[in-house]
């Protein structure tokens, strides 16, 4: 007596298979923090002033202005043109945040009409997010970094 083995292939479509792709679990951002260097940061952020602004008070460009952005309420800026995903999603931008959403603003949000790749270095993430953090009159405090885990201090 043979066993029978049927095998089926199934062709997925790459757009569907992305959508139904699990988001990738980031390496927590808080521990980098703590060495995050915001000079380097604001290197990295000349790829988001083609379409934000930076400074205090700026008028939205096609993203909305990221002064104070750090702690702040997602979809905060009224009168701005968020998608239905960002305006659903709700709380507000913490570093974890950020940083999923930096790392892959599709993944983390699906609907989300910002058009960016995404900064793939958990590094270059703690960078940028330590110099969106310095834009700010009163900064956030940064997270604690818990012992052991990987990236602590």
């Amino acid at each position: 007596h043979k066993a029978r083995v049927t095998v089926v292939a199934v062709t997925v479509p790459a757009a569907a298979a992305r959508r139904a792709a699990p988001a990738r679990k980031s390496e927590p951002i808080a521990p980098l923090l703590a060495s995050a260097d915001a000079a380097a940061g604001n290197k990295i952020a000349r790829k988001c002033v083609g379409c934000h602004t930076l400074k205090k008070d700026s008028a939205a460009k096609i993203g909305p202005n990221l002064w104070n952005i750090v702690g702040a309420a997602k979809a905060r800026s009224a009168g701005f043109g968020y998608s239905s995903a960002m305006r659903s999603k709700g709380g507000t931008w913490t570093y974890e945040d950020l940083s999923a959403f930096l790392e892959g603003p599709r993944a983390y949000l699906k609907g989300t009409k910002m058009a960016f790749a995404g900064v793939k270095k958990a590094r270059d993430r703690a960078n940028l997010i330590a110099f969106l953090r310095s834009l700010s009159a009163s900064p956030a405090p940064l997270p604690r970094a818990v012992p052991g885990r990987r990236g602590s201090p």
